[in-house]
């Protein structure tokens, strides 16, 4: 058998401490692999540079997706800086469009500052209890095609903390998802339902988000200027900027569904990549717990004020 190691002459002193170079949500283990999407909380203190580092957004590394192809699509190449000094090369954008596809959860701990460690989601109890009693952090992975980079194929947007709660937050009207479903969904489901009963077809079949795309990005005055919010409890607080949906009107009445639909074709492709994801979807369910990862009046104007904030903002995603 040939020496699949062979090295010829040339080896490397094994450094324990690279491993703080290692995105942990890209850890093999969880299914199949997808190029990731990071949430950048800001910082307050990065006014002077601008950029992602004062503003937030989305973040994909370098290595991941063709520059090119991102670059084309409206991504400024930039990179960060991690506590431990560590530089990042990657792709940043305030605001993007996305279907999502598919998501799934787990539950994280790091107790006494260790190695990250996961927990299927049944298995809060067991996190909570091998965190000392403190409860654990959720993450969402969503599989997710974004506008402008359908060729590029899925993407997953790893959410947590307190970008995963403005991300999707069930108890919060105003998280990205309550606002998506609560307007294009429900307009959605509100014109099916009136098509099926003037067809004499049964009514109360429900559209899935995949079918829409969702404009979400950092979020931001009329301005422009970055919204951050303070987060933690005292004295552990920061100041971060969070996710928010973009240019989405208040009532699903006023939707203009034909923005938002992805167009028979890809809602073809993405109800395929649904059925496809399944060894993805499912692939934490079976997640060992503790496994350690890495218009005239005053009131048209202020309508009309509001369309034109609206088409701005929609327009940054694509739509």
């Amino acid at each position: 058998m040939s020496d699949q190691l062979n090295t010829n002459g040339q080896e490397y002193e094994f450094n324990p401490d690279a491993v703080d170079s290692i995105d942990q949500s890209s850890v093999e283990g969880g299914g199949p692999s997808y190029p990731i999407i990071q949430w950048v909380y800001a910082d307050l203190k990065a006014k002077k540079f601008g950029g992602m580092d004062y503003m937030g957004g989305l973040f994909i590394k370098a290595d991941k997706v063709d520059g090119a192809v991102l670059e084309a699509a409206g991504w400024a190449k930039t990179s960060r800086t991690f506590e431990n000094g560590t530089e990042e090369e990657g792709y940043w954008k305030r605001e993007a469009a996305v279907s999502i596809i598919a998501e799934r959860k787990r539950w994280e701990i790091a107790p006494n500052g260790g190695q990250r460690q996961t927990f299927p989601w049944t298995g809060f109890e067991k996190a909570k209890e091998a965190n000392g009693g403190k409860s654990p952090s959720s993450r969402t992975h969503y599989l997710v095609l974004v506008k402008g980079l359908e060729a590029a194929g899925p993407f997953v947007l790893t959410m947590k903390g307190a970008a995963g709660a403005a991300f999707e937050s069930y108890r919060d009207a105003n998280s990205v998802i309550s606002r998506f479903a609560n307007t294009v969904i429900a307009a959605a489901n509100t014109a099916s339902d009136a098509a099926a009963k003037k067809n004499g077809k049964p009514s109360g079949k429900r559209w899935a988000y995949r079918a829409f795309w969702l404009p979400v990005g950092a979020a931001r005055n009329e301005k422009g200027e970055p919204i951050y919010k303070e987060v933690g409890k005292a004295p552990n607080t920061t100041n971060v900027v969070l996710p928010v949906a973009l240019g989405l009107p208040d009532k699903a009445a006023n939707v203009d569904l034909k923005r938002f639909y992805v167009g028979n074709d890809l809602l073809a492709f993405v109800n395929a990549l649904f059925d496809q994801s399944s060894d993805w979807r499912t692939a934490w369910e079976n997640i060992k717990p503790g496994t350690v990862e890495g218009n005239g009046d005053a009131a048209a104007v202020e309508e009309r004020a509001e369309k034109d904030a609206e088409d701005a903002v929609l327009a940054a995603t694509g739509l």
